[in-house]
């Protein structure tokens, strides 16, 4: 039990320093963000969803038919860089939104240049360079789970999920 306690005690101290160097976490503005900016995440869902199937597929293919892996990304570079435009254009209020935000939109401006290194690499044929972008592509799929987790994070610390709320209350 003691351990338990001791990283109890670390945990607890940690967000003490934290939230004394931060914006509070459970600031209103922050808050209402967070709400909205969920909301603009689950708008952008299908793309995601979209973006993430094709690289499954590729994946599974093994990269060996050039014009299936051409025609797969390629089927949803419109799409994605749709995207790009609008999460261009989401302009964050509050540092923590920002923060997270910076990270995705960071991500899919990665992922769209991953898909296109791997499609130009498949068209000239240079599967030497393509193991650069299917690296590439495997580090922004990477990135977007890692920024999903940060909001989950940023969901717990503004009280709008439980988590850490429930760790602080007892």
């Amino acid at each position: 039990m003691r351990p338990f306690r001791l990283a109890l005690a670390l945990t607890l101290a940690l967000a003490f320093a934290a939230a004394c160097t931060s914006t509070p976490a459970r600031d209103p503005a922050v808050v209402q963000e967070t709400l909205e900016y969920v909301r603009k995440i689950q708008e952008w869902e299908r793309v995601e969803t979209e973006a993430l199937r094709a690289i499954r597929e590729v994946q599974r293919s093994q990269f060996v038919d050039d014009d299936y892996v051409i025609a797969t990304l390629g089927g949803v570079m419109d799409d994605v860089e749709l995207h790009l435009a609008e999460i261009d254009a989401y302009q964050p209020r509050t540092p923590p939104v920002a923060e997270v935000h910076e990270r995705y939109r960071t991500a899919w401006h990665d992922l769209h240049d991953a898909f296109a290194q791997v499609i130009d690499t498949m068209e000239r044929k240079d599967y030497i360079a393509l193991s650069k972008g299917t690296e590439a592509m495997r580090r922004s799929r990477s990135e977007l789970i890692t920024v999903a987790a940060a909001l989950n994070l940023l969901l717990k610390e503004t009280g709008l999920k439980e988590g850490q709320q429930g760790a602080t209350d007892s």
